[in-house]
């Protein structure tokens, strides 16, 4: 709802005195006779295509709706910028348009759109440069119930009072819309919205104590990008049009799925899944048009209460070009740090199996070994009886002099073990058994070793 407010906003910001200056350019031929679709207001301006001035980047992504971006230079420069590529466009400026030092706002109207255009300090040298159009519907034309008496009424903002009760106005005002086709389009306290085409109408219900007890009704309107379906009996509905998104909270996923299968369908989407599948982690499904648009169906969030939080996205096709125009663009950058960071981690894992990789250790079997069986980290072989305490002698000897240390000995005339260790957790363990009256049994083990025997 925080993108809603920026209309009343704008329409405080001009101020009071800009009665109704645009109602002239109403009737020219060529204005639309309702609500504007957004393909009807993008024939008569474009804002997702409006020229940027020099170094100026986007804040948020261009919608036809709206635009704002971020520049460099003076308020006054910024202002005559964009008032030349408008005036250019044939609209004309409306009066009240303020330039200063500090800010710079204006409207502009052509074919019954109104234009607001304003420029501001960001407080770091740069400027803020927004222009939104309000659409072709004026706020004194929205639907008013009974005995509604105008208090102001101007292009951006109209006022009202009524001496009915807060709630029994809120009811009428919602009554009058929708008799004139209008679909309620989210609430806030005090607030309700509706939509007509790609027209979103917001009217603030209160009282007004200053006005002897009446009720306040104050209406602003606005152009948006996008024309997404609301399912019904839905609830906390919001519309931001800075991207294009709707969101709501509901108890019954499959019959949203199912409700934007057919509503879309009827307006030529087609939706490129057969069922929601997760993405990211959350359930989605994305419909497209034959004008390369996009939207975006997803479940993102458990909303409470036994409710899912769902989020309706929509992505112009100038968004999405854009976006693959950056994927693109990015695509050498990245496939040359993927490439990097996969070199990195082969030569790292290469470097630790190197690192780990067990020692070889060379041992020389005694004379007559017979019967030699060997892997990579035993050795077993026979020797002649009594010929068990020589070998057991060499293996100390040789496994001394390569620098391992003797751990245990138990060495008997009948059998026996030595074992021995060495820095980086390598081991060989020495077994024999000679009876006297059958051959001499040695068997070498290795752990984190490699064993390789020569004669």
């Amino acid at each position: 709802m925080k993108k809603v407010f920026v209309v009343c906003a704008l329409g405080c910001f001009f101020g009071c005195g800009a009665k109704n200056r645009a109602a002239d350019d109403t009737t020219d031929s060529d204005a639309i006779k309702t609500p504007a679709t957004v393909k009807q207001a993008a024939r008569v301006l474009d804002l997702s295509t409006f020229s940027l001035m020099d170094g100026a980047k986007a804040l948020e992504v261009p919608q036809v709706a709206n635009l704002f971006y971020l520049a460099t230079g003076d308020v006054k420069k910024a202002f005559e910028f964009n008032q030349k590529a408008l005036l250019a466009q044939g609209w004309k400026e409306l009066p009240n348009s303020s330039v200063t030092d500090q800010s710079a706002s204006g409207m502009f109207s052509r074919s019954g759109f109104v234009v607001f255009v304003t420029v501001t300090p960001s407080g770091d040298g740069s400027l803020q440069v927004r222009l939104l159009n309000q659409g072709n519907v004026k706020p004194g034309q929205l639907p008013l119930p009974p005995n509604a008496k105008a208090v102001y009424v101007g292009d951006s903002t109209a006022m009202y009072e009524t001496a009915a009760a807060v709630p029994a106005t809120a009811d009428a005002v919602r009554n009058s819309f929708i008799a004139q086709g209008w679909i309620p389009y989210g609430d806030a306290p005090d607030t309700a919205v509706f939509k007509k085409n790609a027209i979103l109408a917001t009217a603030y219900i209160s009282s007004a104590a200053a006005q002897g007890g009446k009720t306040s009704i104050q209406y602003s309107n606005q152009l948006i990008s996008s024309d997404i379906p609301a399912p019904p009996n839905v609830d906390d509905l919001r519309y931001v049009d800075e991207p294009p998104e709707l969101t709501f909270a509901t108890a019954n996923q499959d019959a949203i799925v199912e409700f934007y299968r057919k509503a879309l369908a009827a307006a030529g989407w087609k939706s490129t899944m057969e069922k929601m599948v997760d993405v990211d982690g959350k359930p989605t499904m994305i419909f497209r048009n034959p004008a390369k648009q996009m939207i975006t169906l997803a479940v993102p969030y458990d909303y409470g209460s036994g409710k899912l939080g769902v989020s309706v996205r929509f992505q112009s096709a100038t968004e999405l070009a854009e976006r693959d125009r950056k994927m693109k663009e990015m695509a050498p950058r990245l496939r040359a740090e993927a490439e990097a960071k996969a070199a990195k981690e082969a030569k790292e894992a290469a470097e630790l199996a190197e690192k780990n990789k067990p020692p070889k250790v060379a041992v020389t079997l005694p004379a007559g070994a017979k019967d030699v069986k060997q892997t990579n980290d035993s050795i077993k072989f026979t020797l002649g009886k009594g010929k068990a305490k020589a070998a057991i002698e060499s293996f100390r000897t040789q496994f001394r002099d390569a620098g391992w240390k003797e751990e245990h000995a138990s060495m008997e005339k009948m059998a026996g073990t030595l074992s021995f260790s060495k820095e980086g957790g390598g081991s060989v363990t020495v077994t024999y058994s000679d009876t006297g009256f059958m051959p001499t049994e040695v068997s070498l083990s290795a752990f984190r070793a490699e064993l390789e025997a020569a004669k």
